[in-house]
């Protein structure tokens, strides 16, 4: 095990709320020594499709105004037009079914995200922001420290075992939820939620299915 290291900050995965986070930081406190641990190593593959490559507009916001992402989200991803659902209930006539949503552009911008483009560029970020990015680390677990004492995160890395000190531990590990687990943080909220989806690799035009004009016009 190699000697603890000392930093402000350590943050516990390198996906993208923890590159996010350590952008932020660095913008608001210039002079922290922010390290970031990651499991996997980059370049990440194109078309890494996760939950959250589609962005609402809150999101969207703070990737575009908080972090000044404008220019890669509009040369790299996907502009949206906002979600707009519909409740067929049997039906084939689409106009004419319950629908929600928008029918006119919104000024605030939304983006399809390809998650391996974006955490690459991310990661190209915060390390030219001075942050160091370690990949390929695996953070093993966490000894809180008491009073003024720093906090040790354990990690297997190339090079072997180490330990980072820390005055603020910051668990971005999502499904491994590091901390959560140590401190037994998870709790049952009661809401068993569920998606699917699956794409298809041809354009489906909605000027065929519906042929209402004031609709179209719509």
């Amino acid at each position: 095990m190699n000697p603890a290291t000392a930093h402000d900050v350590v943050i516990l995965g390198g996906g993208l709320a923890g590159l996010c986070l350590a952008l932020q930081l660095r913008q608001r406190f210039a002079d922290l020594d922010i390290v970031v641990l990651e499991r996997n190593t980059f370049p990440l593959p194109v078309a890494a499709h996760k939950v959250g490559e589609s962005t609402v507009e809150i999101g969207a916001n703070y990737f575009e105004k908080t972090l000044g992402l404008r220019e890669h989200l509009d040369g790299a991803h996907i502009r949206k037009f906002g979600f707009r659902f519909f409740w067929s209930e049997g039906r084939r006539d689409v106009e004419n079914v319950t629908e929600l949503g928008v029918s006119v552009v919104l000024p605030t911008p939304t983006w399809q995200l390809d998650r391996g483009i974006f955490e690459n560029h991310l990661a190209e970020r915060v390390r030219a922001a001075g942050i160091t990015l370690h990949a390929g680390a695996i953070a093993r677990g966490v000894d809180f420290g008491t009073g003024d004492a720093h906090h040790e995160v354990r990690a297997s890395m190339e090079g072997g075992d180490r330990v980072f000190a820390a005055r603020w531990v910051v668990d971005a590990s999502s499904r491994s939820s590091i901390i959560k687990r140590k401190l037994g943080l998870a709790e049952a909220n009661g809401h068993d939620c569920n998606a699917v989806w699956f794409r298809i690799d041809t354009c489906l035009s909605m000027d065929e299915w519906i042929t209402d004009a004031r609709w179209q016009h719509r």
